[in-house]
Formats: C-alpha cells, sequence, structure tokens
C-alpha cells in the first residue's frame, strides 16, 4: 500500500493517524456472514522540506564596455525561492568575486557593475546551503565596444616636425578629440597599421603607447613620410585609421626657439593665448604650429586650438583653482623642425569677484545666555557674499584661533549644545569663509553678547 500526502508548503509539519479497515465475506447460507475489521496506525509526522538546489547550464551573456550590468545568479538555482521560504537561503560561491568592473553583490545575489574592458569575462558560480551543495558552473560574459567611447582624431591637428639625424618624439594624445568625463573611464593607446606603407624608422613606444618615436635616417631631410595610426581604447575599441603626414626638415640654422614666459588664468573663465607671441622663429615660416606635448597634471580641458594651431586655448573649470600646471610645449616648423621643448609654468588663480565676505562690514550675532543651547545658521540667515545656493562656502575658524571647547562651527552653523553657567564676559571668535573659485577670506571677528 502507498500513500500520499500532499503538502506545499515549506516547513509545514502535517501530522495524523492513518485509520483502514478489511472486510470480507464468509461461508454459504444458511452459515453466510460478512466482516470488518477496523485498524489504526501509530500517529505520525511529516515535515514538508524543499528540493535540494541544483544549478542550470548558465547561457553566455553579453554586455556593453562602460555600461552599467546585472545578471541575477537565482535564475541560474533551481529552486531558489523554495529554499528560501523554507528558510534554508542559497549561499552563492562565486571566484573571482570581482573582475574589472564586475563584482558578486551578495545583497542582490547577482553579478552587477560596469565592466571596464572589452573581451571575455569568466566567473565560477556553485550554490549551497544547511541541505547541500551544488557543482560550479561557468558564467561567460561577452563584453562589446561602446560605440560612444571609440576614440575619435580631431578633424584639425598639428604634427611635429622631424629633424635628419635627430631622435623623434610626439604624443599622440594630441590628436584624440576631448570628450567630458572620456578620460575618467579609458585608457589610450595607439598602435601603427602594418598593412601600410610606413616608414620603418618609426614606431610606437615600446614603455608608453601614446608616443611616436623614432631615429630620423640623415638622407630623410626635406622629405615628407605619412603614417597610418589607430587608436584604441579599454572599453570604445579602434578608432577609424588616421594618415598622419610628418615633415622632414632640411635647415637646421632655422630651428625655432620658444622663448621662456608664464601664463596665469582665473577659475571658470575661457583661456586664448597665442603661443606664436612667446617663439622665434628664424625661418618666419608661415607652417608654424605649437605643440602641447605634456601637462602635469593632466587637464583634458586644455588644448591647442584646431582652428589655429598656436593658439592655446580651453575653459578652466573651478575646480583648478589655486593649481599650478606645466605645460611642456614645443615649436614646429617644415623648414627648421621643431623646437626644444620648453616646460612654461601655468597658473590658475582665483575670482576677486567671487572672494567671499560678509555682506555686513561688522556681522551683528544673536546674543547668547549661560545654561542655554545655541545655534545660528550663516547661510539660512544669508550672511556671506556670493550666497551658498550660487557659490558653496565653508565657514571655519581662523587658523591662529583658539575656540571655546563648548563652541563648534559644524556645516555653517554656530552650535553650543550648552552656554556654561559661569560665563559673564562677551565672547569674540575668529572665523574665515572659503569658497572653490574666490578662495579664502579675511579674517573677520564676530563677537557673542552674553545675557546674564
Amino acid at each position: 500500500m502507498r500513500l500520499v500526502i500532499p503538502g506545499n508548503v515549506m516547513g509545514r509539519v502535517i501530522s495524523g493517524v492513518l485509520t483502514y479497515s478489511l472486510w470480507g465475506e464468509h461461508g454459504k447460507w444458511p452459515h453466510h456472514y460478512q466482516w470488518n475489521n477496523p485498524f489504526s496506525s501509530r500517529p505520525f509526522q511529516v515535515t514538508v522540506i524543499p528540493h535540494h538546489l541544483s544549478m542550470l547550464n548558465i547561457p553566455e551573456q553579453n554586455a556593453t564596455a562602460n555600461q552599467p550590468f546585472v545578471y541575477p545568479l537565482k535564475s541560474a538555482v533551481n529552486y531558489y525561492d523554495e529554499n528560501q521560504m523554507a528558510g534554508v537561503p542559497a549561499q552563492a560561491v562565486v571566484h573571482p568575486i570581482e573582475q574589472d568592473g564586475l563584482r558578486f553583490d551578495p545583497a542582490s545575489f547577482s553579478i552587477v557593475g560596469t565592466p571596464k574592458r572589452m573581451g571575455t569575462y569568466q566567473f565560477s558560480v556553485s550554490v549551497h546551503n544547511a541541505n547541500g551543495a551544488t557543482a560550479a558552473q561557468n558564467l561567460l560574459i561577452k563584453v562589446q565596444a561602446n560605440i560612444q567611447d571609440k576614440p575619435r582624431f580631431k578633424p584639425h591637428y598639428s604634427m611635429v616636425s622631424a629633424l635628419p639625424e635627430q631622435k623623434y618624439s610626439m604624443n599622440l594624445m594630441e590628436l584624440v578629440e576631448l570628450r567630458p568625463g572620456y578620460w575618467v573611464t579609458n585608457q589610450v593607446s595607439f598602435r601603427i597599421e602594418s598593412n601600410s606603407c610606413n616608414p620603418k624608422w618609426l614606431r610606437i613606444a615600446h614603455d608608453d603607447a601614446t608616443l611616436l618615436v623614432g631615429d630620423v635616417p640623415p638622407d630623410a631631410a626635406g622629405q615628407e613620410v605619412d603614417v597610418l595610426l589607430v587608436a584604441s581604447s579599454n572599453t570604445g575599441g579602434d578608432s577609424d585609421p588616421l594618415k598622419v603626414r610628418i615633415p622632414i626638415a632640411y635647415d637646421l640654422t632655422k630651428k625655432p626657439e620658444i622663448n621662456a614666459f608664464k601664463l596665469e588664468q582665473a577659475a571658470g573663465t575661457n583661456i586664448y593665448e597665442n603661443l606664436a607671441d612667446y617663439v622665434k622663429d628664424p625661418a618666419h615660416n608661415s607652417s608654424l604650429k605649437v605643440v602641447l606635448d605634456k601637462v602635469e597634471p593632466a587637464a583634458s580641458w586644455l588644448s591647442i586650438s584646431s582652428s589655429n594651431p598656436t593658439v592655446l586655448e580651453g575653459v578652466v573649470p573651478l575646480e583648478a583653482v589655486g593649481q599650478l600646471f606645466q605645460l611642456t610645449l614645443r615649436a614646429s616648423t617644415s623648414i627648421g623642425g621643431s623646437s626644444d621643448p620648453i616646460k612654461i609654468p601655468f597658473q590658475i588663480d582665483f575670482d576677486p569677484d567671487k572672494k567671499p565676505r560678509f555682506k555686513a562690514a561688522n556681522p551683528v550675532m544673536p546674543m547668547i545666555y549661560p545654561d542655554q543651547f545655541f545655534y545660528y545658521d550663516f547661510a539660512a540667515n544669508r550672511d556671506v557674499f556670493p550666497e551658498y545656493e550660487e557659490v558653496p562656502y565653508e565657514i571655519k575658524y581662523a587658523e591662529d584661533f583658539v575656540p571655546p571647547t563648548w563652541l563648534r562651527i559644524e556645516n555653517n552653523k554656530l552650535i553650543a549644545e550648552r552656554i556654561p553657567g559661569e560665563l559673564n564676559e562677551d565672547i569674540r571668535i575668529k572665523v574665515v569663509i572659503k569658497n572653490t573659485p574666490g578662495g579664502v577670506s579675511e579674517v573677520y571677528s564676530l563677537d557673542l553678547t552674553v545675557m546674564n
């Protein structure tokens, strides 16, 4: 005999007693009779338990570089919800736990993140709980190029001229279009297309894939050489190829020279500086170009103009205020070749119109009362120019001032949990105001009058 007891609620206990009868007939008439013997089983209990966990074969997943990705692992686990309801949730073992922007998130039981490169990611995934463990399955994620991150060459650019029997180098990043935020997630390298007729003496530097280098042969003077370049990013793939032409100078006595100078510019403003004013060019050649080899620290907002090869241009961001940049520049002509590199200091100044200050020359503060709580919000009372909504600022104690231990400044608020009861003299505090474009204010003295 087979007994089926249905149960579909995890953890429920079904209990009872099985009752059954045996019956039959005996003898022939007139001695015929029927009999019926009832029986009962022992009491029983049945606990409803979940099926054991098992894993499905995980189909290959597709993702796009530099775009958010989510793969819920529960979709690959048989009886995941059933075990969750039974109080024995699945735990995942993922190896590696993280790679190149993708990681396992235990809270969502998913592989999540933003892939930082193209290619195939491989994870090994298994699950277990108190009732057992599964064998590991491979999860493959194929990451394709993000078309938005594809490098693009500038339509207008300047190439550094070469000098016969001299070493040649050029920063190829100067050929790539600058896009806001692009360099945060992208690393760009270059290669010379091998299926094109390129001069054998040119190559990409072994230790820096953004430099074009080479030793110029002596018989190349006065020539022009073509090179086919491709830029490649970790998330955008290959650019369209660009053929560049490098002129090789023929009169070394006409080599240009950049005179030393320095630049200053206010944060939040446009810079448009014609660097030809600082170049000494014996050839007086119309092919004069200025090449920006390097900016330290890096500044993607600064470049040589695409419409005028001697103009430095860009919009100085507010967050660059107070910074000193070092620009490595070279001048180049087709006659005299390239000048020696020179480092130029570029100072980003504070904007005097946005220097913070109190609107009143002697700000009046509220009175303070011993044994009382004190609170004053400078931003809410609009005491400062420029106002916080226009240019966020920070008020803090002046460096040479030692404040009372019971009085603090927090988020532009002057706060005392309790004014000391024994206080019977007025308090003078010294503060300064700081914002990003305007810098630091003068030191202000603020008087707090005690009311006894």
